[in-house]
């Protein structure tokens, strides 16, 4: 893997977004083709994913969805990406069908902007996973469950059978993982289970494909009845994860 100088961050533009939002980032270091560009934005609030026609000095990103309001920094890391990713992850009935990724590993150090960037609004149907010492015990992540964890709660109520596509944005550090892709999918079932399965599967398979053991698993909670997704690697010290559906065909 090829060694790089972190990026440098002069200027930010605007200091305040939402989903779809673009933002202007100039300075130099960045990788000239956008999806080696990994960039976090509010806090590691949301992904941000860079347009077409980036410069090493000037990069365009569009921010991705958002779970909730939130402010602080803008950090990244330009590549290398990877694009090869899975194009097809099946559990039961169930089947994502990738469309769009971006995998990131072990990339130049990272790069702070030094700024407070507010998220101002959330996406629909988007849920966020945050930093826990420890998982639940009717979990299983190979072995680390009494470690960090990453864990994403789903309202009882919500209904994965009517949707259609799924973006997801995983960041695990350290060292870094980023896994940024889009999925639609496909099922012959109604098991809500089934679904989160495939989901918590597409993750670890994907981040396979760069040597990284990431583990995850779902359960439902005993008190509340949400279902919870939990997701962990080794030497995880924090991170951020969201998951945006949509009912769109």
């Amino acid at each position: 893997m090829v060694n790089r100088a972190p990026a440098i961050v002069t200027l930010v533009e605007p200091l305040h977004g939402h989903e779809g939002t673009i933002v202007t980032l100039r300075g130099s270091g960045f990788a000239t083709y956008p999806r080696n560009n990994c960039i976090v934005i509010g806090g590691m609030g949301a992904c941000a994913r860079a347009e077409p026609g980036s410069t090493a000095t000037e990069l365009k990103v569009r921010i991705g969805p958002v779970a909730r309001e939130t402010e602080g920094d803008l950090l990244m890391w330009p590549g290398p990406s990877v694009d090869l990713h899975t194009e097809e992850v099946r559990f039961g009935e169930t089947s994502l069908l990738f469309s769009d990724a971006a995998i990131f590993r072990n990339g130049a150090p990272q790069t702070s902007a030094g700024i407070n960037f507010k998220l101002t609004k959330a996406s629909p149907n988007t849920y966020a996973g945050y930093v826990e010492k420890s998982a639940v015990s009717s979990v299983n992540l190979g072995g680390y469950e009494s470690g960090s964890v990453m864990r994403v709660r789903f309202p009882e109520n919500f209904s994965f059978s009517k949707q259609r596509t799924v973006d997801i944005c995983l960041v695990l550090k350290e060292p870094t993982l980023a896994i940024d892709f889009s999925a639609e999918i496909s099922r012959h079932s109604d098991d809500d289970e089934e679904c989160l399965r495939a989901i918590a599967k597409s993750i670890s398979v994907n981040a396979s494909l760069v040597g990284e053991k990431v583990f995850a698993d779902i359960t439902r909670n005993q008190g509340t009845g949400e279902r919870e997704l939990f997701v962990t690697k080794p030497y995880l010290d924090r991170g951020m994860l969201t998951l945006r559906f949509s009912s769109d065909s």
